[in-house]
C-alpha cells in the first residue's frame, strides 16, 4: 500500500516567542520541520508539507494554502495535503510533535486495519494531526468541510474513527511521553532533553 505523509506546518510560532514560523523552531540540534520531515520520509513512499502561499520554508515537496485559510484551523490545509498525491493511506502529523518516532508511527498505521481513520487519544484528548486514514477519508473530510466544519476533531468523528487511548499508546515505542506537543520555549527545551536521552539504537 503506498503510503502519503501530510506534514502539517503552518504555525506561526507566536507563542515560541520567536521571529519565524515555528516549523523552524530548533529541537536538539534539528529544526522541527526537518525532524517531522525524516520522521514521515522514514516510513511513506512520499510526504508532502503544507503551509501558506507566504511562508518561507527550505522545502521543495509543498502545497501551499492561500494565506489566511490556516486562520480558520486546519482542516483546509489538512484537507489539500491528503488531495496533492495519489496514495492509498496516508498519515497526518503536525510539526509540533518532535518526539513521535518512525517505530512509533509504523506501529500506529498497523493498528488502524479496514477503519478510515486510526487517531490517538493520549490522555483522552484526540490527536487528529498524528493519525492514520485511509485514501477513502478525504471525501468525508472534504464534505465536513463544505458543510461550514472547521474544527479537524469534529469533521473526524464523522469517520467512525479507532482510537488507539493510552493503554494501547504506553504499550508503543516512546509510550506516552512520546505525546508532547511543543506550544513553548520550556516545551522546546523539554522534548531537546527527551531526545538528547534516548538509548541509541
Amino acid at each position: 500500500m503506498k503510503a502519503l505523509g501530510v506534514l502539517l506546518a503552518g504555525g506561526r510560532g507566536t507563542r515560541m516567542g520567536g521571529t519565524g514560523p515555528k516549523a523552524l523552531a530548533m529541537c536538539a540540534g534539528r529544526t522541527l520541520l526537518d525532524r517531522a520531515h525524516a520522521t514521515l520520509a522514514a516510513i511513506c513512499d512520499d510526504v508532502v508539507v503544507v503551509a501558506p502561499a507566504s511562508m518561507a520554508l527550505p522545502v521543495a515537496e509543498s502545497v501551499r494554502v492561500a494565506d489566511g485559510v490556516e486562520v480558520s484551523g486546519p482542516l483546509a490545509p489538512m484537507i489539500a495535503g491528503l488531495a496533492s498525491r495519489a496514495c492509498d493511506e496516508a498519515i497526518v502529523l503536525a510539526v509540533d510533535l518532535p518526539l513521535l518516532t518512525p517505530a512509533l508511527l509504523a506501529s500506529l498505521r498497523v493498528l488502524r486495519g479496514p477503519a478510515l481513520a486510526l487517531v490517538p487519544r493520549p490522555g483522552g484528548v484526540p490527536q487528529p494531526l498524528a493519525a492514520w486514514y485511509d485514501s477513502r477519508a478525504l471525501e468525508g473530510l472534504a464534505r465536513s468541510l463544505a458543510s461550514g466544519e472547521r474544527s479537524v476533531a469534529r469533521a473526524v468523528q464523522t469517520l467512525s474513527p479507532l482510537w488507539a487511548d493510552d493503554d494501547e499508546l504506553a504499550t508503543l515505542p516512546g509510550g506516552l511521553m512520546a505525546w508532547l506537543n511543543v506550544n513553548s520555549r520550556d516545551d522546546l527545551a523539554l522534548a531537546a532533553r527527551r531526545i538528547s536521552s534516548r538509548t541509541p539504537a
